[in-house]
C-alpha cells in the first residue's frame, strides 16, 4: 500500500502547481525555476511516506518509496539517501547489540536434513540418510556442529555404513578473512577405517561475498589417527583445504557446492557434495544432491570410491 499512496500524494501535491501553469502563460521564470528547486523541502505528506517506510516498512518497500520521492523531487535525492544509510547504520547497531548481549545458549540457528529409500520383493533394500548442522554467530566468533549418518541394508546385510561428527570454530579478523579450528571424527568401514579423528588449523578467505553468490577458502595443517578395518593404526600429518560456496539462481532455489580434501604422504581424502535446493513452503526445502568421497590408498579388497544421489527435505530453524 505504500508504493499506490506515494503515487498519489505526489499527484495530489503537484496538482495545484499545475492548475496554476495552466491558468497562466509561461514567463521565463518560471521555465527557468522548476518545480522541485534546490532548496525546496519534501512535502510533509511525501516525507511522512518516507518516515513511515524508514520506521516499519521493508527493504523493497522503502526502496520503491525512495525511488520514487527521488524521481518527483530529484534535488532531495541526497537527503533521502541519508535517511536511508542513517537507517541501515542504526539497523546494524541493534544487531550487533543483540548479538553482543546473547547468551551462550541463545542465537543458534541450523537445518536439518533427511531422506529415506525402501524397496521389497526380489531384494529387500532400506536406506536412511539424515544430517544436523547447528551454528552460532557472534560478532567474533563463529561455532559450527554438524553430524551426518547414512545407512543401507540389502537383504538384511549391512552395505553402506557412513557416519561423521564434527566441531569448528572461527574466529573473524575481518570481513573476509578468518582462523578457523576443526575436530572432525568419522566411520566408513566400506571404505576401510572403523574410525578416523582429524584436527585441523588454518584460514579461511571469502572470496566472494555477494548477495547472490558466496564463495569461502580454507587451508591449513591437520593431523590424522586412522583405525583401520584390518586392525592397524595409521597416524600423521597432512594438509587439508576446503570449499563452501552458494549461488542464488532464483528467488528460493540455489546450487550449492562443498569439497574437503585431505593430503598426506599415506593416503589422500577428497569428498564433494553438489546440491540443488528448492524452498517447498516456508523453512522447508527439497535438495537433490550428489556426493563423492575418495580414498586414494583404500584397504585391499576394498573400492575406494563412494558415490551417492539423493533426494532429501530440508528444514531450517
Amino acid at each position: 500500500m505504500i508504493v499506490p499512496a506515494l503515487a498519489l500524494s505526489l499527484a495530489l501535491v503537484g496538482t495545484p502547481a499545475a492548475a496554476a501553469e495552466d491558468d497562466q502563460p509561461p514567463t521565463a521564470a518560471s521555465v527557468a525555476t522548476p518545480p522541485q528547486a534546490a532548496d525546496q523541502e519534501l512535502p510533509p505528506a511525501v516525507q511522512a511516506m518516507v518516515n513511515d517506510a524508514l520506521t516499519s516498512g521493508s527493504d523493497a518497500e522503502l526502496a520503491a518509496v525512495v525511488k520514487f520521492a527521488r524521481r518527483a523531487y530529484p534535488a532531495q535525492a541526497s537527503a533521502l539517501d541519508s535517511q536511508v544509510a542513517a537507517r541501515a547504520a542504526r539497523r546494524a547497531a541493534e544487531a550487533r547489540a543483540r548479538i553482543a548481549a546473547a547468551g551462550p545458549l541463545e542465537n543458534w540457528h541450523g537445518r536439518a536434513e533427511v531422506g529415506a529409500t525402501r524397496s521389497t520383493g526380489n531384494v529387500d533394500n532400506f536406506g536412511l540418510y539424515g544430517s544436523l548442522g547447528v551454528t552460532r554467530e557472534g560478532l567474533r566468533w563463529t561455532h559450527q556442529v554438524r553430524a551426518s549418518a547414512n545407512v543401507q541394508e540389502t537383504d538384511g546385510v549391512r552395505t553402506q555404513e557412513q557416519l561423521l561428527a564434527a566441531y569448528e570454530p572461527r574466529y573473524k579478523v575481518n570481513d573476509r578473512l578468518s582462523t578457523y579450528g576443526l575436530l572432525q571424527a568419522e566411520r566408513n568401514p566400506f571404505l576401510g577405517f572403523d574410525a578416523r579423528y582429524s584436527a585441523s588449523l588454518g584460514l579461511g578467505y571469502a572470496v566472494l561475498k555477494g548477495q547472490h553468490v558466496t564463495v569461502n577458502l580454507q587451508g591449513g595443517p591437520a593431523f590424522r589417527i586412522e583405525e583401520e578395518v584390518t586392525g592397524e593404526n595409521e597416524h600423521g600429518f597432512s594438509g587439508r583445504a576446503a570449499l563452501d560456496a552458494r549461488l542464488q539462481l532464483r528467488p528460493g532455489v540455489a546450487l550449492t557446492q562443498n569439497a574437503t580434501a585431505f593430503l598426506d604422504v599415506e593416503g589422500n581424502t577428497f569428498t564433494s557434495a553438489t546440491g540443488l535446493e528448492a524452498q517447498l513452503v516456508g523453512r522447508l526445502s527439497a535438495r537433490l544432491s550428489y556426493n563423492v568421497q575418495y580414498e586414494s590408498k583404500p584397504t585391499d579388497g576394498l573400492t575406494g570410491t563412494d558415490t551417492q544421489s539423493r533426494i532429501s527435505l530440508v528444514y531450517g530453524f
